[in-house]
């Protein structure tokens, strides 16, 4: 388990303001299986938890990137506007939102190969 690997620290009797060289951030909590991964050894496992075998959220760019030779295929824009057929509420602002969150303006990402 990767929580055995973390070395546990004793305080200093000496100096109460030590401080820790942990640094932030570094680490995530899988949602499966509840074990707190390393991300840089999530990176190199390709975003599935070595433990449990759970998929993580990938960005579609580096999904793509993983599964897609190089140079062999080339992203093209569709320009088809997202609209609001069942008259949703909330629907603009949470697109808006997400729009902003992601950087991405569909949900879909088109490519075409190349010749």
């Amino acid at each position: 388990m990767v929580i055995d690997k973390i070395k546990k620290r004793e305080p200093s009797l000496k100096n109460k303001n030590v401080n820790i060289d942990i640094p932030i951030g570094k680490w995530i909590k899988c949602e499966k299986c509840n074990e707190i991964i390393y991300k840089d050894l999530l990176k190199e496992n390709l975003s599935i938890c070595p433990n449990c075998g759970h998929y993580f959220r990938m960005h579609i760019d580096k999904r793509l990137e993983l599964i897609i030779d190089k140079g062999t295929y080339k992203s093209f824009n569709i320009n088809i506007e997202t609209t609001n057929p069942l008259e949703l509420e909330d629907y603009p602002k949470k697109l808006k939102a997400l729009r902003e969150k992601t950087g991405l303006k569909e949900a879909v990402s088109c490519r075409n190969r190349k010749n």
